[in-house]
């Protein structure tokens, strides 16, 4: 009986997080993720004194990422990148390279004080990359465990809300002093500009339920064969250990983690699965519920360096912004086009309409958001691989 509630409480909590979100401005502002891993966190002593499985619940938060994530790249719209300024571009890729540059010197910095810290190199890559979905299926790939992920997820809250808060009050001041102005181009559509902020904000479309519905179960059911597939192809492979069956796929978490990656980036060229109502508000579902069961499987005793780790984010996070805001002034990139594209690394796609409010620019919505789903597309492979490297290195 245990066991069916922890089942339901996965299931079914982040959609009361999600409801109530809507009427509390401060869990919104929290966030469903914190929220979620909070929860399972505080039923998890209870669960497992009424004899829950929790090895059940690791277990079905495993699948549940890997079903998510094919779902959140589902509605990229990697096309539409052609639609990016040159200044946009070389911007964002400028903020790529200093994250990559800025975590890999983290990592030698901190490795003596904190374990495994290529965990949260690779994880963090990713995070200011693409986003928080991100930080959930890298932190899976490279088996950081419920305990660092959730820490990371904290530390993330702390070092964002930071951040965000100077994004929208004196970082459009101090720029302004250092990097040219933005050049106005007359390109801003705002019906595709509406689309895309609806689509990946998680906000409520003009769609009739039953239809809706049956979107989101044939879009799940896609990622699921997408899974199987993964995970058939890692069957395939030989064991270094000497596993067979499905024993074998814990040694391949993060090839399967890459290739779900890559099934989602694939189909969203499909504009049938690109254009289908729900994919990405279905994908966080599933990342909530995997919160969920990660909560449920955390284990306070094994909490450690906690300040150490949030001064490696801060270190990470701060520093990528600093060195972004050099190779700015080198390459002479507009004190907008930095900031949008820093916030869709730092952020994702969500977060840029407050930024270019802040800003007064309705031209750099669109391509703010589209450089977030970049992000999205590319996160998982250079935050597994800079953490598999770092792995190798240290």
């Amino acid at each position: 009986m245990a066991t069916l509630i922890m089942i339901l409480v996965i299931v079914f909590f982040p959609r009361i997080i999600m409801l109530v979100s809507e009427k509390l401005s401060f869990l919104k502002t929290v966030g469903p993720v914190f929220i979620c891993y909070l929860t399972g966190f505080l039923l998890s002593t209870p669960l497992k004194n009424a004899g829950a499985d929790m090895t059940l619940a690791s277990d079905i938060s495993s699948i549940l990422v890997l079903i998510g994530m094919p779902l959140i790249l589902f509605s990229a719209d990697l096309p539409a990148l052609k639609k990016l300024a040159k200044p946009m571009l070389i911007s964002f890729t400028i903020d790529i390279v200093a994250v990559i540059v800025v975590a890999i010197g983290s990592f030698f910095i901190f490795k003596d004080m904190l374990p495994n810290a290529h965990n949260i190199s690779g994880m963090l890559v990713g995070t200011y990359t693409g986003g928080t979905p991100n930080m959930i299926a890298i932190g899976h790939g490279l088996n950081a465990g419920p305990e660092r992920i959730m820490l990371l997820q904290t530390a993330d809250m702390i070092g964002g809300g930071i951040y965000f808060f100077m994004l929208l009050s004196i970082m459009p001041r101090l720029l302004k002093k250092v990097l040219p102005e933005y050049q106005p181009v007359g390109s801003y559509n705002p019906e595709e500009a509406k689309y895309y902020a609806e689509t990946f904000s998680g906000s409520k479309q003009s769609v009739k339920p039953l239809k809706a519905f049956m979107s989101r179960v044939g879009l799940v059911s896609v990622s699921i064969v997408c899974v199987l597939i993964s995970m058939g192809i890692c069957l395939l492979l030989p064991s270094q250990y000497g596993n067979t069956g499905l024993a074998k796929l814990g040694e391949y978490t993060a090839l399967i983690m890459l290739l779900v990656t890559s099934f989602g980036i694939i189909l969203s060229f499909v504009r049938k699965i690109r254009y289908a109502t729900g994919s990405y508000s279905t994908g966080q579902y599933f990342l909530l519920m995997f919160s969920v069961g990660m909560g449920l499987c955390f284990d306070i005793s094994a909490v450690s360096n906690s300040l150490v780790l949030l001064g490696m984010l801060l270190v990470i996070q701060f520093g990528t912004v600093l060195l972004h805001i050099i190779m700015a002034k080198i390459w002479k990139i507009d004190y907008h086009t930095m900031i949008i594209t820093s916030t869709a690394g730092v952020f994702g796609p969500a977060f840029i309409i407050p930024v270019a409010n802040a800003l007064h620019n309705d031209e750099i919505i669109l391509p703010g958001i589209l450089c977030g789903i970049l992000g999205y597309a590319i996160g998982n492979y250079l935050g597994i691989g800079i953490g598999q490297l770092l792995y190798l290195l240290g």
